[in-house]
């Protein structure tokens, strides 16, 4: 079982209050800078395998973003912090980076 930083259930049906039944549609993995390859390699491949629509994985160090959208079998897109990037998921969507690292002083 692995367990997702920020996650999005489309299906209400999913959730008993104190967990997912079954997979999130879209997952941001934050990186840590001890154990990297969990986030890139072993999750990357649990969320595919399992059913996950699309999964972000956020680099901080590296101040980069490497999208997932796995419905359309896009891996490892590059986006950098000062990018605006579309959640494919969804049709009007979009996380601003450079908004999102000059709140918080990346």
């Amino acid at each position: 079982m692995v367990q997702p930083d920020i996650m999005i259930v489309c299906d209400n049906d999913k959730l008993d209050g104190k967990r997912c039944n079954g997979a999130p549609d879209f997952i941001i993995e934050i990186v840590s800078p001890g154990n990297p390859e969990d986030d890139y390699v072993r999750k990357l491949y649990y969320y595919q395998k399992y059913g996950v629509r699309e999964y972000w994985i956020v680099d901080p160090q590296r101040k980069s973003v490497s999208v997932n959208y796995f419905e359309e079998n896009l891996l490892n897109v590059p986006y950098t912090f000062e990018s605006v990037v579309k959640v494919n998921i969804y049709e009007d969507l979009f996380i601003n980076f450079a908004e999102i690292s000059g709140a918080v002083g990346i």
